[in-house]
């Protein structure tokens, strides 16, 4: 499934600016920060650093992608496996690289709490965020 293909199949209206920023974290094989995404989008020359935050935020806030929190308090974003699934949930653990900075979710970590402390919140989403080495740097 493409990403327009996602944007509309979770009943959203595809923008050319939401198209293209989806297709760059689709194509990012780790999180990138929002500096990241200008310079990977470079070519676009339409789209401002406004409008790439814009898209960011709606992105997030429509669940088709997930921001990770990075070093110097800078936000990652990351198309998740299960936006490209189909699905919006977004539970599961990231390492951050000490070395090289990458940031990869870790799908195979998923975090279990016991359901009467669920059952007090609405949980939208659960980060654990692992600081360590990844396997291109160990």
């Amino acid at each position: 499934m493409n990403t327009e293909e996602l944007i509309t199949t979770a009943g959203l209206k595809p923008t050319r600016a939401r198209i293209a920023v989806l297709s760059t974290l689709a194509e990012a094989s780790s999180a990138i920060s929002h500096s990241e995404i200008l310079v990977r989008m470079s070519h676009h020359k339409e789209f401002d650093r406004v409008t790439i935050y814009r898209v960011l935020d709606w992105l997030t806030e429509h669940h088709l992608i997930h921001k990770i929190s990075g070093d110097n308090r800078a936000w990652k974003f990351q198309i998740s496996q299960n936006t490209l699934a189909g699905q919006h949930t977004h539970q599961h653990a990231h390492l951050q690289c000490s070395a090289c900075g990458k940031v990869i979710c870790i799908h195979e970590l998923e975090p279990h709490f016991p359901s009467k402390i669920l059952a007090k919140y609405h949980v939208e989403s659960i980060d654990i965020n692992i600081k360590g080495l990844c396997p291109d740097c160990i």
